[in-house]
């Protein structure tokens, strides 16, 4: 049977829309001792571990009890949770790329960790308007109230995976000198950074984060703010300086004991005797 020349264009613009919207469809990538794998979004749907979860109110993106289909995060990287030297990174679509230690995955205390996957019949609602929702992929956490989960431990908008080795070895400029091997204070304030700043922050520009300046090349806070106004910064950025594009999230108590930002500022006065020779 011969098809007329009408019905033919139809076809092949049917077949285009098709090949373009399986081309389109989110994957995530996991990475890890060189070996790259992705996932499509349709065939995560389809793991063996996939699950129903339920978060509760300290879900970061809504701030509310959400449903997920979701997977545990074990089932995708393994569990590291014995692994001291891991880490993880999560890399948004933006660029945010939030890291987390081994040892902190899959649990925290009662927390658990899993991967969220928004399915394409089922969009979750939107950040807020002109905003997209956390989707595709979040990593999402079950009884976290409570548990010591922080904020930058819910990255959203996920595209990569990657395990690596641990922060002070990746990138050692970042890391305090030797000669404070034995500073519980200034290593504790390291550990700060590596979990709330390193997402966004570079340290004598080493770091994979793109989105917030430097804080030690050229200048450290410490070195253009009083340890004041560096304080009331991280608590509250807008109440020390505001634009439309400012998108640093406030850390207030919850979030940044006192004692943490304490450490936090040790480590980054530390820093500032530890400029690394820029090429």
């Amino acid at each position: 049977m011969t098809l007329s020349l009408r019905v033919v264009p139809i076809l092949i613009f049917a077949l285009i829309v098709c090949l373009r919207a399986n081309a389109a469809e989110p994957a995530l990538t996991i990475i890890r001792d060189g070996v790259s794998q992705t996932f499509a979004l349709s065939a995560l749907l389809t793991h063996k571990s996939i699950t129903s979860i339920k978060t509760d109110g300290g879900d970061e993106a809504y701030r509310q009890p959400m449903n997920y289909v979701a997977i545990p995060i074990e089932a995708l990287i393994g569990d590291l949770s014995n692994d001291i030297e891991a880490t993880v990174q999560f890399v948004a679509l933006d660029g945010y790329a939030p890291v987390i230690a081994g040892k902190r995955l899959p649990k925290i205390g009662a927390a658990r960790a899993y991967l969220a996957i928004e399915p394409s019949h089922l969009t979750w609602p939107p950040l807020g308007p002109n905003k997209p929702s956390p989707g595709p992929f979040y990593l999402v956490w079950t009884n976290a109230a409570g548990s010591g989960v922080t904020p930058s431990e819910w990255p959203w908008q996920l595209a990569t995976i990657r395990i690596q080795e641990s922060v002070a070895h990746r990138f050692p400029a970042i890391a305090p000198d030797k000669s404070a091997r034995q500073d519980n204070t200034i290593w504790g304030g390291f550990d700060v950074y590596s979990k709330q700043c390193l997402s966004c922050h570079t340290i004598n520009k080493q770091g994979d984060a793109t989105m917030g300046p430097d804080l030690n090349q050229p200048l450290n806070p410490l070195e253009y703010l009083t340890e004041p106004a560096l304080r009331k910064l991280i608590r509250d950025p807008k109440s020390v300086r505001d634009w439309p594009g400012s998108v640093m999230p406030g850390f207030d108590a919850t979030r940044v004991s006192d004692e943490e930002l304490d450490n936090l500022i040790a480590y980054l006065r530390h820093m500032t005797s530890r400029k690394i020779p820029l090429n």
